[in-house]
């Protein structure tokens, strides 16, 4: 058990590197055979389904609680995920992208509910991981019945889909697997302590969402060298999701909430889970709609590392001010 901890850290403190690499293999590799990335495909409802499977494992009935006790903050990172995020990347892939299948993943971006690792940079930046955490669950829950409205009404009239096909598609890859995952922590919790366990779960569900992306963007080297004059609208697309996810409701936030509630609702609005996208994507969409979704996790992992800097620059001035002026009036 000890060495599966420790690859699990592994994973965590290299998955910007993995992501990076995963990607740069996928393209690579399509310029000589997409044959890997179409074996996967076959199998990406299954895959899918085990990744939040392994996710949802975190998540306790109890989080939800946070609902009745601060209703304001959970309001508003279920309003940044289901109404701002959709319609900043609306807007962006309006403005930036002509082509409307890159125009859909990149709705597709924006309409998936936050990561489970906006929890992991919170507790780094001592916010409410509480918080977060109800916020990711409640997104969770609400996303398969919020998801293919959003989408159809975004979308309009520039593609084909069916909401109700697509409710169907999220019900099989992410609403039962996250039912079995909460309701197999409560299970478990009332048999077993199994926290140490836990930090397995994100790793395995992480080298799942690997797999995906692998697929995708193998799959799509020939339809990028056959569009590749779309390429760079849509990188300066993608390119300006996460930095205006993170830094519009920090800015907001400023106004509303205190410092660890806000750096929870940041995180929560500008961390999406991504692997939801690619399976959406696999299930209901032509091939080429995946791959913005595949650049947006490089640009995420980066993005929220940079702001993660940023805001410790913030909160580290304060804390070592603090004691030394105290320090100064008590000699005083």
């Amino acid at each position: 058990m000890k060495r599966l901890l420790t690859c699990a850290e592994w994973v965590r403190v290299h998955y910007q590197a993995i992501i990076i690499t995963t990607v740069i293999l996928g393209l690579l590799l399509g310029l000589w055979t997409t044959t890997p990335g179409q074996a996967l495909q076959q199998y990406s409802q299954p895959l899918t389904f085990l990744m939040i499977l392994f996710i949802s494992f975190s998540i306790r009935p109890q989080q939800f609680a946070l609902l009745r006790y601060q209703p304001a903050a959970v309001a508003a990172g279920l309003a940044l995920s289901f109404i701002y995020m959709p319609i900043l990347c609306w807007v962006l892939a309006r403005l930036l992208v002509s082509d409307p299948q890159l125009a859909i993943g990149i709705i597709l971006v924006g309409v998936v509910p936050p990561a489970g690792m906006g929890a992991v940079w919170t507790a780094l930046l001592k916010g409410d991981v509480p918080l977060a955490m109800a916020i990711n669950g409640l997104t969770m829950l609400l996303g398969p019945f919020l998801i293919p409205p959003s989408v159809a009404l975004l979308a309009g009239s520039s593609v084909t889909l069916s909401p109700w096909g697509m409710f169907q598609q999220l019900a099989v890859i992410l609403l039962i697997p996250l039912a079995l995952g909460i309701a197999g922590r409560w299970f478990a919790d009332r048999l077993w302590d199994v926290r140490p366990y836990l930090p397995v779960l994100p790793a395995l569900s992480a080298l799942t969402a690997v797999l995906l992306m692998f697929a995708i963007c193998n799959v799509n080297v020939p339809l990028i060298t056959a569009r590749w004059q779309l390429v760079p609208s849509l990188l300066g697309a993608v390119v300006l999701i996460f930095p205006l996810g993170f830094l519009v409701p920090h800015g907001l936030g400023r106004y509303l909430f205190p410092w660890p509630q806000r750096v929870a609702i940041t995180y929560s609005s500008g961390m999406k889970n991504l692997p939801i996208a690619v399976g959406l994507a696999f299930a209901s969409f032509p091939k080429l709609v995946g791959l913005p979704v595949a650049l947006a996790f490089i640009v995420q992992m980066l993005t929220a590392s940079l702001f993660y800097r940023y805001l410790r620059a913030q909160v580290e001035p304060s804390a070592t001010r603090t004691p030394g002026s105290a320090g100064t009036k008590q000699a005083a």
